[in-house]
């Protein structure tokens, strides 16, 4: 919720969701998505939500946050931004806006389902947090 708030006092519009499962329910429906800011530990794992979404939403950023430190970057798909705890608003917005600019910048195809990840299926899996962050209208948070 705080990640959210602080999102939100920069201008971006923000979904809030609890688990990997609810972040992808979001992303497969009618709300554009541009960025996911997930912890590692959210339920259903946030190193593999990253994997998913790089695969499936090649368009949309992706920045993980841990406290595990720097190593877990080899964990993640390329271009994922990683963001260690504890940390404050200018470096959250920062990590934003660069991943951001990164996925404008790159060609995106058609999302597809890489090979050996099972699609959701709904269920809730538990409690946990993450937030999906979309600029607003304004010209200057895009």
């Amino acid at each position: 919720m705080v990640t959210a708030d602080m999102l939100e006092d920069a201008g971006f519009q923000t979904v809030e969701v609890r688990t990997a499962v609810e972040a992808l329910a979001v992303l497969e429906g009618s709300i554009t998505v541009s960025m996911l800011i997930t912890g590692r530990g959210i339920v259903g794992d946030g190193v593999a939500l990253a994997h998913l979404v790089h695969h499936r939403w090649p368009g949309v950023g992706i920045v993980v946050t841990s406290g595990a430190g720097a190593y877990l970057q080899e964990d993640l798909p390329p271009g994922v931004r990683l963001l260690s705890k504890p940390y404050d608003f200018a470096e959250l917005i920062h990590e934003v806006e660069a991943g951001l600019a990164q996925v404008q910048d790159e060609p995106s195809g058609a999302p597809v389902l890489p090979g050996g990840v099972p699609p959701h299926t709904g269920t809730e899996v538990g409690n946990g947090m993450g937030a999906i962050a979309a600029p607003t209208t304004e010209p200057d948070k895009t």
